[in-house]
């Protein structure tokens, strides 16, 4: 006899948005966040990744974080679920604030690591000294300016952010109705029993009488 169970909506869907925003979290860190160039030029913009940053770590860190917690939520002692759901949703909020911050203040955030990026490669162009790289760099700064524009990668971060924080929720939601449940098989999950309906049933002891 094989029994197929069907996962209920609230466990399959958050599942997949916690999953999908921890992997939305990690790919968009190591992606670009901001491109950095000298007076708005995009042949010497100089692309600045998020794990070149602070936040960018801390980001990588949390989508990490969140996909072995969801893993970890199926497993661990049913009175352990709601901590770690609750969990799940600081986590995604903190990357939440996090990914909000960097794009508000995207020039304050990204300018001194872009400015360094440009630094190295005015070094790798020209075989200069840094401190001579630097100097024209600041120059060149100082009557073209700075221009730091937002890359894909900082919105991936942003939306996998998002959806990690609602997939906690969910996940919330589904540990919170498992206990009003007693911890049971969830109330929508169905098992199907693969054997043939028209069989008669062993355990009934009319199946052998004539």
């Amino acid at each position: 006899m094989l029994a197929v169970v069907k996962p209920s909506p609230l466990r399959l869907w958050g599942f997949v948005l916690t999953v999908l925003g921890g992997a939305l979290l990690a790919f968009g860190s190591i992606s670009d966040w901001a491109a950095v160039s000298l007076g708005g030029s995009a042949e010497a913009a100089v692309p600045t990744k998020g794990v070149d940053l602070w936040q960018g770590k801390i980001t990588l860190a949390l989508g990490a974080l969140i996909i072995v917690g969801i893993v970890a939520l199926r497993f661990v002692h049913p009175a352990r679920r709601a901590p770690l759901a609750i969990t799940l949703i600081v986590l995604g909020v903190v990357a939440l604030g996090l990914a909000v911050w960097c794009i508000a203040s995207l020039d304050a955030v990204v300018t001194d690591t872009g400015v360094d990026a440009l630094v190295d490669t005015v070094v790798a162009q020209l075989g200069i000294p840094a401190a001579q790289a630097r100097e024209l760099v600041e120059g060149a700064m100082g009557s073209a300016g700075v221009e730091v524009q937002a890359q894909s990668g900082l919105w991936l971060t942003l939306s996998g952010a998002v959806l990690a924080t609602a997939g906690g929720a969910v996940d919330l939601a589904w540990v919170r109705r498992k206990r009003d449940l007693g911890d049971a098989i969830d109330v929508d999950t169905r098992t199907i029993d693969e054997a043939d309906p028209d069989l008669p049933d062993p355990t009934d002891g009319s199946a052998g009488s004539s």
